[in-house]
């Protein structure tokens, strides 16, 4: 593949550019320490949905100017592309299904989160299953789409089986996995990358099944 759709190179330009803005946006929000999941500065960089997003914007910019540094797209960045795409699709569900029910739209839609939790997942999910050529990879790609998921959630975890839900006054388990018990957070861990995987499996046979 020589070129990329225009639509798709515009897709990825923008998810490149409005994620940066957007995590920008809750780095230096004055009240992002009253919001619900969003802290200022480098403290932003904890949460999980920043650092999809951020990868996903490093991604599409590789991917967007694929073709004039190796004249196509080559089969490991088709596979980055569903990676990144697999992780802030999973920001999306989570918080569609899990936290928006609990603390309403306007807490998980507002400022940068408008963007992170909900128009570049979304954006980012249209142009792979529209324009993205993972037909071309096998179905075994989709593994490793969850290992965001999986180093994250390593981090994470280290974090808070060290030092509790809070230790001299920081936080260490925002996402509150400690209220099921520290002897199922593995179960809780097993069920986040089940869940990724599902996500990457759909994506993948939902891109196969249009082209």
């Amino acid at each position: 593949m020589a070129s990329l759709p225009v639509l798709s190179i515009v897709a990825n330009v923008i998810i490149a550019v409005i994620s940066l803005g957007a995590w920008l946006m809750l780095a230096f929000d004055r009240l992002a320490d009253q919001r619900m999941l969003v802290s200022r500065g480098k403290e932003s960089l904890r949460y999980f949905t920043v650092l999809s997003n951020l990868l996903s914007g490093m991604v599409s910019a590789i991917y967007a100017s694929a073709p004039l540094w190796t004249g196509e797209v080559p089969s490991w960045l088709l596979t980055l592309k569903l990676m990144s795409t697999t992780a802030v699709m999973l920001t999306f569900l989570t918080v569609v299904l899990l936290l928006r029910p609990a603390h309403g739209f306007m807490g998980m839609f507002v400022g940068g989160n408008f963007w992170l939790h909900l128009v570049l997942p979304l954006l980012a999910a249209i142009d792979l299953c529209l324009f993205v050529p993972v037909w071309q990879l096998p179905w075994t790609c989709t593994l490793w789409a969850i290992l965001p998921t999986l180093l994250y959630g390593i981090g994470y975890l280290r974090g808070v089986l060290l030092h509790g839900a809070e230790q001299n006054g920081v936080i260490y388990d925002f996402y509150g996995f400690l209220r099921w018990g520290r002897d199922r957070i593995p179960i809780v861990m097993a069920g986040m990358l089940l869940f990724a995987w599902v996500i990457s499996l759909g994506l993948y046979f939902f891109n196969v099944a249009l082209h």
